[in-house]
Order: C-alpha cells, then structure tokens, then sequence
C-alpha cells in the first residue's frame, strides 16, 4: 500500500497545504522545539514534510496533521517530524572572530586560575563542525597540563549521527586553517577517498547528548567557562530567547562566557549579561 501511495504521488497533482494544516504544524513545531516559522519559511515546511507524508503512505497534508494529533506525546514520529523542520546549516570555523576570542581573551585568563579542566556547551551542535573546532583550538591553545571537555547537544537526532560518526565530505576540508588539516584530521584512504575523519584524539573531547533548549531541565548548575548557542535563537520568538538566555546564565559559571551569533541579539530582553564584544557576553560574578 505504501509503495503504490509512493509511486501514485508523482503522478498526482501536489496536495494543497491548506491553511488550517500550516498553522497546527508551525503551532506545534514551535511548542515542541522553541522554533518560530516565519511566513518565509512556509515553502519550506510544505517540502520537508511532503516527502514524510509520501514515506507513511498518506495522500494530503491534513491525513498527516491528523495522524500526529492522535498519536501519544513520545512517538517516534514527533521526533522525525523535528527532525524535519530543524535548519541545520553549519560549517567548522563559523564565526571565526569568536574562536579568536577565546584564544586571545579567555584562554589566557582562565589559564592564572587553578581550574584542571575547560568546559563547554555546544548547545545547538547541528552536525558536530562547531564543537570539533572547540576541540581543535583546545588542544592547541592549552597546556598538557590543563584539560577540557565539550559537551555537544542538539534537538535533531539525525544531525547528532553524523557528528558522532566524525566524518565528512572532503570538500570540507576548507573551511580548516592548513595547520588543522594537519594536526586534526585525516584523509580517507582507498574507499573512504573523498572523505576525512575527526583524529580520535579530538574527537574523544566530544560528547553527544540529545537536548531540547526550551526545556526546564539543563546540563548543570554553574558547570561551563565557556556556552555557544549561536544561530538558533534566530529561529526563537522572544518569549523562549528569554526564557534560553536565562537557563544558559544559570548553566554558566560566574565569570564565564556566552557567544550568539553575529546575526542574533538579547536586545529588548532584561538579562544579566555584560556584554564585552560583538555578540559575546559575560556572567559578572
């Protein structure tokens, strides 16, 4: 049935993404997972999830909108359905004046403390080119005897599979300054041509965790020196941006930093912060 409904889809006319359906699945998007679709972004919700209606067999966006107001809260199609609306554009060095920042600023500061270890929350890791970059710049920048670890969450399932598998395009290989293709990666051989790994030195520092950033619940209580949450808070309305920028000051440590992104901004929202760069800010003890 599902491979007729498949092969029939092609040969019918697109169905119609009426307006009831567009408004139940930016409604709930935004619900589960914080994001606020802009009408921008409603061709983009009638093609992701077209293809999910074609893969369960169904004939209209609103067989599908129905499917998901019946089905318990921690099925696994709300995960796909997530999965499907999330963005997750991202490259390694993204931003690069915030890990210039770091090695500049932070590092050196944190470095007259006693501290053993350097913790960060890549909290919106996509595909895992941010917190490896953490990664890269750590071993470099700190000494054998300091330590670090990187913590890397994200809502989308499918996107932390490939940056727990640590292997990309080739292609990729780019966007890294020369010294880092040297030190941190290595080039697929035979079969794997056309590929490179993270070496598993850095790629050890990383670990994976599947997070939502609008809920209640958090990785700790003054547990990082340093959070990224970059180029999400852009897809959030302003009540969940508050109620973000809020848990992440209380997950930081007194003293550490947050980076946003060059494009996002805490502007018409009262926080805490000291703002010390362009989107980088600090929690004052």
């Amino acid at each position: 049935m599902i491979a007729n409904a498949a092969k029939n889809w092609g040969a019918q006319n697109t169905p119609e993404l009426e307006e009831h359906d567009l408004l139940y699945f930016c409604s709930v998007i935004e619900e589960r997972a914080g994001i606020y679709l802009k009408p921008a972004k409603h061709d983009l919700v009638r093609t992701r999830l077209r293809s999910r209606i074609s893969a369960r067999g169904l004939e209209s966006f609103t067989e599908y909108c129905d499917l998901l107001k019946g089905i318990a809260k921690n099925d696994p199609e709300w995960q796909i359905f997530t999965n499907l609306l999330t963005t997750n554009k991202t490259d390694f060095f993204r931003e690069i004046k915030h890990f210039e920042f770091l090695v500049e600023k932070i590092l050196p500061t944190w470095l007259k403390t006693s501290e053993k270890t350097f913790k960060v929350w890549s909290a919106a890791s996509s595909t895992g080119e941010e917190p490896y970059t953490l990664a890269m710049v750590l071993q470099r920048h700190l000494g054998k005897d300091r330590d670090f670890k990187i913590l890397a969450s994200d809502i989308d399932t499918e996107v932390l599979k490939t940056a727990q598998n640590a292997v990309y395009a080739v292609s990729k290989k780019s966007e890294l300054p020369l010294e880092y293709q040297q030190s941190a990666i290595e080039l697929g051989q035979d079969n794997a041509r056309g590929w490179f790994r993270i070496k598993p030195q850095i790629k050890e520092k990383v670990s994976f965790k599947q997070h939502n950033l609008i809920e209640k619940s958090a990785p700790g209580q003054n547990a990082f020196d340093l959070i990224l949450c970059r180029n999400v808070l852009i897809y959030f309305a302003q009540e969940n941006v508050d109620f973000v920028q809020t848990k992440l000051f209380s997950t930081l440590k007194p003293g550490g930093h947050l980076f946003i992104g060059h494009s996002e901004s805490l502007q018409g929202i009262k926080h805490q912060w000291k703002s010390v760069g362009p989107s980088i800010f600090k929690k004052v003890p």
